[in-house]
């Protein structure tokens, strides 16, 4: 266990006030100032309607260009999610500007880190439209809901303490290639850790459907963590949706860790029970201890080069599994990239070199069971929202066959409200396409489809 615990930085600044700027901010060696990067996410129930929807995307939009801050991010009816960079003061005044527009973001957890190198900065601004901030599959009448959902949050500190509890388990809700370079754990007689090895988020409510993972969680605490909180929120109100309308899980109770692995780490600066990296999606690439040592780090190293089987734990160069349905990123070392070697044999990822798929396990009835909950009348999905559904399931399919044959797929808008069409358009496709490729990804597709990453 760490010696070392900085209790204030287990806080959420959620309903307080942002933390000042520090002093003596480092220059480069041109003399830029260093910039401060904020991770933040905010959910939103009932969901705002299309006209909201779109003034939302708008307001950030807007907000973040006067205060020259850029970075990606996803407003979808069901909130804002964004990953940001900017000058110290600019960043602090774009998520003041948030909560001044709407008192919902008086809750939301800004997670704020100073004095990053300013070449680790987003040049550039993008922040999409989506259907959902997390691509579990759960948006529309198969979002699971977050206010009547009895998960807990927990501040760093308390995570950290039921960790050492027995008759617990610990969920990684991330993606495997997220896992294989940094992952919690737990001491000896405590939690167990739980990894559903998934490719993408949409396959997270497939493993918990599973009865070997429900007969897992059965009479146990069940904990759960992400990198900054998001995804452990769907997650956790889908577990807890799940229990309350079946006899097969039975839990004693849902917990997660409020701010993400990205709070735990600040608060235990020479790692607590972390072990590895914590992957991340922005220009920092992943985060470590502040305090931990390079000899300690690479002690943790469990993952390794997928060409040569050297340990390594850096995600560079953009290298993914070339499978057709598959197509993470994978561990390339220097070495090997360096000579070339990915040009003459393929980088396959563990998952399929294991044999690993969850695409063809059962999704749990999430409008049944939200039915079961609330009543036909609360969850039960218009003509439209069908329709959206058949839509969205046709284009996963379009763009997996796409993926497979290197082309991009587009699907023809259809009428607004009609009985969903068995009829799949594709576009832009090559002059030819192998009969396996399209036969394999539409099995796929009935199992559940494919989608983006979470």
């Amino acid at each position: 266990m760490s010696a070392l615990v900085v209790s204030e930085a287990a806080r959420s600044v959620a309903g307080r006030e942002l933390p000042p700027i520090p002093r003596n901010l480092t220059r480069d060696e041109r003399g830029n100032s260093p910039v401060s990067l904020v991770l933040f996410y905010q959910y939103v129930e009932p969901a705002w309607n299309e006209s909201e929807h779109k003034a939302a995307l708008n307001y950030v939009i807007k907000l973040a260009k006067h205060h020259k801050v850029n970075g990606r991010g996803r407003c979808a009816p069901e909130g804002l999610n964004c990953t940001l960079s900017g000058a110290a003061a600019d960043v602090r005044a774009f998520c003041q500007g948030l909560r001044d527009w709407n008192k919902t973001f008086e809750q939301t957890d800004f997670k704020i880190t100073d004095d990053v190198y300013y070449g680790k900065r987003f040049k550039a601004l993008t922040v999409r439209k989506a259907d959902e901030l997390v691509a579990y599959g759960l948006s529309g009448a198969n979002a699971p809901s977050l206010n009547h959902s009895h998960a807990h949050h927990l501040e760093a500190d308390k995570y950290h303490e039921m960790m050492t509890s027995k008759d617990t388990v610990i969920i990684d809700v991330r993606n495997a290639y997220e896992s294989a370079i940094g992952h919690f754990q737990p001491p000896d007689g405590g939690a167990e850790l739980l990894d559903p090895k998934m490719r993408n988020s949409h396959e997270f409510p497939k493993w918990l459907n599973m009865p070997e993972t429900k007969e897992k969680l059965k009479g146990k605490k069940v904990m759960m963590y992400c990198t900054g909180g998001i995804r452990c929120e769907r997650a956790s109100a889908l577990l807890d949706q799940m229990e309350k309308t079946s006899q097969d899980i039975g839990s004693q109770g849902i917990y997660m860790v409020r701010g993400g692995i990205e709070r735990y780490l600040k608060t235990y600066p020479q790692g607590g029970f972390w072990k590895g990296y914590n992957y991340l999606f922005d220009r920092r690439f992943e985060q470590q201890p502040e305090l931990k040592t390079e000899q300690a780090l690479s002690q943790d190293i469990e993952s390794a080069c997928c060409l040569c089987g050297k340990p390594w734990n850096k995600y560079r160069g953009q290298f993914k599994c070339p499978e057709p349905l598959c197509k993470v990123p994978v561990l390339v070392c220097f070495e090997c990239a360096d000579a070339g070697v990915p040009k003459t044999k393929p980088t396959y990822c563990p998952l399929c070199v294991e044999g690993h798929d969850l695409r063809t396990q059962a999704l749990p009835d999430f409008v049944g069971q939200k039915q079961q909950l609330f009543g036909g009348d609360v969850c039960a999905p218009s003509a439209s929202a069908t329709l959206s559904v058949a839509v969205t399931a046709a284009a996963s399919a379009a763009a997996a066959v796409a993926a497979a044959s290197g082309a991009t797929a587009r699907i023809r808008k259809g009428p607004k409200v009609q009985d969903p069409s068995k009829r799949l358009f594709v576009g832009n496709l090559p002059l030819l396409v192998a009969a396996t490729d399209i036969r394999k990804v539409l099995a796929s597709a009935q199992g559940g489809g494919e989608g983006g990453v979470g």
